[in-house]
């Protein structure tokens, strides 16, 4: 007979929990830690919670589920000069709704540019048209037959905003913790010190300052390393306090206390994941990891003020340069792939190099313009 950790009741049977949630991709699950009712009450709560506040970089980086599901696409993405986009996993964008130009002539008529992301808006940018120009006559299967597809890089910023934070996101960031301490030892996981922090994940009872402290450092911790982008869940006990510490793709971390007045065996206990699942292994359960590179609990901050964003933005520019680097590769990998692999077993020609470096130095030109820093 198992023992949930959340309700302290017994269960015999159980889907598996995963310790991290499975949008980090992460693949440890556990059957005995926690009774199908809590896990039903966290899937359509606190889980859906963490991810949402996480789903901007999940979807920049382009990660998939610890079952291999790729993440949602973000809808309705303002650009800097107010076009609509949707923005795929890996954060390809394509137009959300039609972008009408027009420019009037000396006849006293229109001339119109109508972008489109696919030619299922076109009904939607007739009828846009039909409303700016009520007495317009408009041949839709004309517009059909002059239609012209292309594919080309966005000259727009697109404007991405975060939303972390929150009691539900950081109950979803502490559950992973107490997951971690339940698999890993579920007797100490059941002992009434925590009763205010399961009280906390399940139920949200109580002030989320209690348990959870923002990083006021930019220093990054030192950790167990997989890959750039790994997800990190910890949980040790130290003094006296049994703290945890959880950071999302290499960066983005927060402190968390689960309990005090501990006076059991000194534990630490961890889990790191390549959230790109490219690492061998893609995933460390129990890695050795020092609990002193860890910020202490007391030198966090309870609230998201003016010590902590300068720290956090200084994180999200270290994800955003790695990721651009790992999309250099791959874009120029490709542009490599395109050029050459047409011409397989031939002798390349002073041709094939030389479209080889425009279509490079295109590209690099364009990346630069749109994102100067990196």
């Amino acid at each position: 007979m198992n023992r949930c950790i959340y309700t302290k009741q017994q269960f015999e049977v159980a889907d598996g929990e995963h310790i991290l949630q499975n949008f980090l991709s992460a693949r440890w699950t556990s059957s005995q830690i926690s009774s199908n009712a809590a896990q039903h009450q966290f899937g359509s709560s606190i889980d859906v919670a963490l991810a949402d506040g996480l789903k901007e970089i999940r979807n920049l980086l382009g990660t998939r589920g610890g079952r291999g599901e790729a993440g949602p696409p973000l809808k309705n993405v303002s650009g800097s000069s107010g076009t609509k986009f949707t923005v795929a996993p890996g954060g390809a964008p394509s137009i959300a709704e039609p972008v009408i130009k027009t420019t009037p002539l000396p006849d006293g008529t229109h001339q119109a540019q109508v972008v489109l992301g696919n030619m299922k808006q076109l009904g939607w940018a007739v009828a846009k048209l039909k409303e700016m120009f009520p007495d317009a006559s408009i041949d839709v299967e004309q517009l059909r037959q002059h239609a012209v597809a292309q594919t080309g890089y966005v000259d727009e910023h697109l404007n991405l905003r975060s939303g972390l934070g929150g009691d539900e996101f950081f109950r979803g960031a502490m559950k992973a913790t107490f997951n971690l301490l339940g698999a890993c030892d579920a007797d100490t996981a059941l002992l009434s010190i925590f009763d205010r922090a399961r009280e906390f994940i399940l139920n949200g009872t109580g002030e989320c300052t209690n348990f959870i402290r923002w990083l006021k450092t930019s220093d990054e911790v030192a950790l167990p390393r997989i890959g750039d982008f790994d997800q990190f869940v910890g949980v040790y006990s130290k003094n006296g306090f049994v703290d945890g510490y959880i950071h999302f793709y290499g960066e983005i971390g927060y402190l968390i206390r689960l309990a005090e007045n501990y006076t059991g065996p000194e534990f630490c206990y961890g889990y790191v994941v390549d959230p790109f699942r490219e690492g061998d292994p893609a995933e460390i359960r129990n890695p050795d990891f020092e609990i002193e590179s860890i910020p202490a609990f007391d030198s966090g901050s309870k609230l998201p003020d003016e010590s902590v964003w300068p720290g956090y933005s200084a994180r999200f520019s270290r994800i955003l340069a790695r990721y651009y680097r790992r999309a250099d590769e791959q874009n120029l990998s490709k542009i490599v792939d395109d050029v050459l692999l047409p011409h397989t077993g031939e002798i390349i020609t002073e041709e094939m190099l030389g479209e080889l470096s425009r279509k490079a130095a295109e590209y690099m030109v364009r990346r630069l313009s749109m994102n100067p820093r990196n």
